[in-house]
Order: structure tokens, then C-alpha cells, then sequence
């Protein structure tokens, strides 16, 4: 079954950040911890834009600084463990605590495993990428797609085949309309239709707001009006504001499926020595210029 879940990227890495240490479910004193939060992209670069965020864990009664928790001067590696190869992970001058390596394109069903080296401690989290997410569909990956909301997931369904019918797939939906431009597709208030304020936008995560999150096993999707196909043509549910929004269809692994599943998130993602997620997907991303029905 198709499960709907509404939930925010920072909201999610605040978990990271400001975790105790709540192993002791009685809820022991702060302890401060190297935390991971990132995937690799198969078929994908791990360029600047998708680069591993390696952290300190933070203190539940400060606020998320992710300049102030960035972990600097990490020794971090990258191991494909079937051919040993072997990459220097970069931090990025711009961006402390944000490590990449443009020559990094993970492989679909490749096991790779992270290290990282700093302060004296090892921190290891080891993903195997999902087989490939076949997609089939009139949007476009590779420009912008200029679509009206009304009847559009049903003209554009996204059609998906994967060598296994067990393998989960997640839709993220999420806006990147400015709040000044942000307008409510469906607003509570006809006669006032944009958000308030920041907080109202965002809802107080002060990053990408209303991601909007659906999880399925492939097999979940098969849909008896596309022929049995496992099919996506219900995303434009899941769409807030007019104007930009983006969509990932992806498979994900173990560590990120824990991530989001499991009750401490933060210790659930396959990071050893430290807390955090460290997982991989395949798949793709669309951007969606949603325009008012003429």
C-alpha cells in the first residue's frame, strides 16, 4: 500500500544534530558525536550538489547551526569494495563540513564504504546501491517541465520497472518557489491564498518546505488501469504551491529505508561510530514548473 508521509529534510537532519545520545532510553547527558547525513546517487556524480554533510551531534538546547557543527578537516574516503578502488573524499571551501569527490559515479548493486578519520575516532557506514529504476514517462529529467496541476498525474504518469518487485520506491515532493511568489494551489482561505510568513511557508524548518514524502514496495504500485504497471500517477496530490517544485522517484536502500522507518532515526542509518544516515538510491529527479489551469 501506498503510505503518504509529510516530512521536512531539516526537520529529519535535526534529529542528527541534536540528538543525546538516546541509546539509554532513560536519556543520558548530551554526548557529543560525529554525525553523517547523505547518500550516493547511482549513475549520478557525487558532485558539489550531492555532497556527504559530516557533522558534530549538537546539544538539544541550541540552536541548529550547521556552520557551527561542521566537521572540518575529516580524512574521508570513499571504497567500492568489489574492485577496491578507492577516492579522496574533498571538502568543499564554500561549504564546511560538505565532502565530494566529482570523480565518484556510483554504480547500480555496487557496495561502497565510507570512512572517515578526524579527532582521534573511525567512523565506517557501508550502502549497496538499489538496482536500476527504469521510468518511462512524458516528463523530462534533463530540462524543466512546464505542466498545470489539474489531471496532471494522470496525463503524465511515471511508469517504473526494477529487477525487484520487493524493492521500496520513494516519491519526494518538495517547492522551491520563493515565499514572496509562493501562492497555495488549495488554500484554506480562498480569499487569501499565499502564506503568511516564513515560518507558515517553510513551517519552521528554514529549509525546502513542505516535502511531501510516499513510500511503496514496487510491487505496491502495479496498477490495473495502466495494464498492471507499476505506475506513479498520483504526485500531483502531493504538490502545495504553484510555481517550482521538484519530484524525486527513487529506490532506496536498507540504511535510508531504516532512516525513515525506524523510531531513532539517527541511529538507524548504518553509520558506525558515529549517528546519522549514510544510504544510496537510483532514480530520477524532475522539476516541475506548475502553472494556474488556463
Amino acid at each position: 500500500m501506498f503510505k503518504p508521509y509529510r516530512l521536512f529534510a531539516l526537520a529529519l537532519f535535526a534529529f542528527i544534530l541534536t540528538i543525546a545520545c538516546d541509546k539509554n532510553p532513560n536519556g543520558p547527558d548530551y554526548q557529543k558525536e560525529i554525525a553523517v547525513f547523505g547518500y550516493l546517487w547511482g549513475e549520478r556524480a557525487l558532485d558539489e550538489q550531492r555532497a556527504i554533510l559530516i557533522t558534530y551531534s549538537q546539544p538539544l538546547d541550541k540552536n541548529i547551526d550547521i556552520q557551527t557543527a561542521a566537521l572540518s578537516g575529516a580524512d574521508v574516503h570513499l571504497i567500492e569494495l568489489n574492485s577496491g578502488v578507492k577516492w579522496r573524499l574533498t571538502e568543499n571551501p564554500d561549504r564546511p563540513g560538505y565532502y565530494f569527490n566529482v570523480q565518484v559515479t556510483a554504480s547500480p548493486e555496487a557496495t561502497y564504504r565510507l570512512d572517515i578519520q578526524a579527532d582521534g575516532k573511525q567512523v565506517t557506514a557501508t550502502t549497496t546501491v538499489p538496482p536500476r529504476l527504469e521510468q518511462v514517462t512524458e516528463l523530462r529529467s534533463d530540462t524543466l517541465n512546464v505542466v498545470c496541476r489539474d489531471n496532471l498525474s494522470r496525463s503524465k504518469p511515471i511508469f517504473l520497472d526494477s529487477t525487484d518487485p520487493e524493492q521500496i520506491i520513494l516519491v519526494d515532493m518538495y517547492c522551491r518557489e520563493p515565499l514572496e511568489n509562493a501562492e497555495y494551489i488549495n488554500p484554506f482561505d480562498k480569499n487569501n491564498p499565499f502564506p503568511g510568513d516564513l515560518e507558515e511557508y517553510d513551517q519552521g524548518v528554514g529549509g525546502e518546505p513542505r516535502h511531501i514524502m510516499g513510500i511503496a514496495r514496487l510491487r505496491e504500485l502495479y496498477a490495473d488501469e495502466y495494464d498492471g504497471i507499476a505506475t506513479v500517477y498520483w504526485y500531483s496530490s502531493m504538490i502545495v504551491f504553484y510555481g517550482a517544485n521538484v519530484m524525486q522517484v527513487v529506490a532506496i536502500d536498507k540504511n535510508y529505508q531504516n532512516y525513515i522507518f525506524k523510531e531513532h532515526p539517527a541511529l538507524s542509518g548504518g553509520v558506525k561510530g558515529g549517528i546519522g544516515v549514510f544510504g544510496s538510491v537510483c532514480g530520477e529527479q524532475y522539476d516541475l514548473l506548475v502553472m494556474k489551469d488556463e
